[in-house]
């Protein structure tokens, strides 16, 4: 019985150790927290996110707790036209980990009040860019033969509300890239991963309100929501899973937020 408790006990995680990673929309939320995490384990990190000042200060951050670690960090709007020759100029696309995490929400119109500027910002960002990124970098992880993809989707992806019709749709439609992308490599030795979150208290809906701070704290009040450390704790462990396990998905939720109802206990 000992030995089979030591085999089951056995841990044969991966080790992130010295790995590169790509973490877009790093500046801030989820993406910051999910840089700080991996390079608590050794990883090296190439950031990207339209403000210096926020990545520099991540930067000197971590490398005064690791500074034997290599942080490249690219300034850029990834609504630039030319945004994948600048990131092959920084070899910034040639990883092992793919962080897929910049994205945004932009008003809560109905469908026939839809602001055309917010609808098209929101299609370019969750869609088209993050497609365009994860074709390239899967192409370069092909040549690596390996690697690990890790989609930001959301609850979003799965349950449509009233006033989301085009930030779900964005979500929905990273829920089917990502099955798809699966299908494609599952005999290639690079993993795909979607990480959905519910509600996340981060800079989401101050983005979504246009700065509106009023509105965009009016959406946490009451609410033990999660925060941006809660879902780059569960991205790490899904990137430290044996090498043979694939999460395909994992949907993290507050305790009191109940999904299809989108229903949130306020105290």
């Amino acid at each position: 019985m000992a030995k089979t408790l030591n085999d089951i006990f056995l841990s044969n995680e991966t080790k992130l150790k010295n790995k590169t990673a790509l973490v877009t929309g790093a500046s801030s939320g989820i993406g910051l927290a999910t840089a700080a995490w991996l390079a608590r384990e050794g990883v090296h990190l190439n950031l990207v996110a339209r403000r210096r000042d926020k990545l520099t200060e991540l930067k000197n951050e971590i490398l005064d707790l690791y500074p034997d670690l290599r942080i490249n960090l690219i300034p850029l709007d990834l609504m630039q036209k030319d945004f994948l020759s600048v990131l092959e100029n920084e070899n910034a696309l040639d990883v092992d980990i793919f962080i897929n995490n910049a994205g945004l929400a932009r008003g809560r119109d109905n469908v026939s009040e839809l602001n055309f500027t917010d609808l098209e910002e929101m299609i370019e960002t969750n869609v088209t860019v993050a497609f365009k990124l994860a074709s390239v970098v899967s192409r370069k992880m092909l040549k690596r033969s390996g690697g690990h993809i890790v989609n930001l989707g959301s609850i979003a992806g799965h349950y449509s509300y009233t006033g989301g019709s085009v930030y779900c749709a964005t979500k929905f439609a990273v829920r089917a890239f990502s099955e798809a992308l699966r299908q494609e490599f599952h005999d290639k030795n690079i993993r795909v991963s979607l990480v959905s979150p519910g509600m996340v208290k981060t800079d989401f809906s101050l983005v979504r309100f246009h700065g509106d701070n009023e509105k965009s704290q009016a959406v946490y009040d009451g609410v033990k929501a999660l925060n941006s450390t809660d879902i780059a704790r569960v991205i790490l462990q899904t990137l430290k899973e044996p090498e043979h396990v694939n999460i395909d998905e994992i949907i993290v939720l507050p305790l009191v937020q109940a999904p299809v109802s989108y229903k949130v206990k306020r105290e």
